[in-house]
């Protein structure tokens, strides 16, 4: 004979299993940014900007899905009385004992996650800063030795005038 254990709240347990499946959507949404965010920081590395250009749209559209996903589960903790965040998920896990440990283990890895693309973020930032640097300085040399040889213009256009006339001169 098999004992079945009724469910003290049905309506709790179907409420548990949406909350369950919007971590995993947001588990989901934030590993899709992840490797997004590696994709650009390889296109950062290799020098492609029009591969870093095509993928700003992309990761906007993924930033804001992550934001719903993540709203929604502070609108579900906080219909349940409980704060956002990692307290109000402690509370949630004491309350739901029978969804605690797969609900404990996707928070865990959803914090996890969050953790590794803000530092893949930070570093694509530092990658772009590194970048930016570099074009002012190749900038500055190539208008300043502009200035000097006459053959860039304050616009960093090509004065041909100046360098035709100069070729001229030294012949």
């Amino acid at each position: 004979m098999m004992l079945q254990v009724a469910s003290r709240d049905p309506q709790s347990d179907t409420s548990a299993t949406h909350f369950l499946a919007g971590l995993r959507d947001e588990q989901f949404a934030l590993s899709a940014l992840t490797d997004m965010l590696r994709s650009e920081q390889d296109a950062l590395i290799q020098g492609d900007a029009d591969r870093v250009a095509a993928l700003a749209a992309d990761k906007e559209e993924r930033i804001k899905s992550l934001a719903r996903l993540s709203e929604q589960r502070s609108n579900r903790l906080g219909a349940g009385g409980l704060k956002d965040g990692t307290q109000g998920m402690q509370v949630w896990i004491q309350d739901h004992p029978e969804h605690a440990s797969i609900v404990k283990k996707t928070w865990q890895q959803l914090l996890e996650g969050a953790e590794v693309a803000r530092q893949i973020n930070q570093c694509n930032g530092v990658l772009i800063e590194n970048k930016l640097k570099q074009n002012r300085l190749r900038l500055a040399v190539l208008q300043t030795k502009g200035a000097l040889d006459g053959v860039y213009g304050s616009d960093g256009r090509l004065n041909l005038r100046r360098s035709v006339g100069a070729a001229f001169i030294q012949v």
